[in-house]
């Protein structure tokens, strides 16, 4: 299944082709839960290994919360088949980083990675 959703101001590029799930951008839209759903179907219904790159700028309380469900469900989904996250943050973003590393410490099945990017 390869599926491309455009980002927009308020909404992150979401990217899901060939076992990678890629969400860059921006994400603070008001209908946080209604945009991750389908996200979600995509990861639940995947088979195989599955990777997760994840890039974002800035993410607000409403996706903040929609973000850890879709970790937690990977993360559930590494008990039984192979499950990669990678989270880059630009260099100068030291909050984007806390929040990467605060996500990663409520995981514990799925390999995560944090990775500092020069952008």
């Amino acid at each position: 299944m390869n599926t491309l959703i455009p980002g927009t101001t308020r909404t992150p590029t979401i990217s899901f082709q060939d076992g990678t799930l890629a969400i860059t951008g921006r994400s603070y839209m008001e209908n946080s839960v209604e945009f991750y759903a389908p996200i979600n179907k995509m990861i639940e219904e995947h088979e195989g290994q599955l990777n997760v790159e994840i890039g974002l700028d800035f993410f607000n309380t409403s996706s903040s919360k929609c973000l850890m469900d879709l970790l937690v469900l990977v993360d559930k989904k590494a008990l039984s088949q192979k499950c990669n996250i990678r989270w880059t943050y630009k260099a100068d973003d030291e909050d984007m980083r806390e929040s990467a590393e605060e996500f990663k410490d409520s995981l514990h099945n799925v390999n995560f990675d944090i990775e500092e990017i020069d952008e």
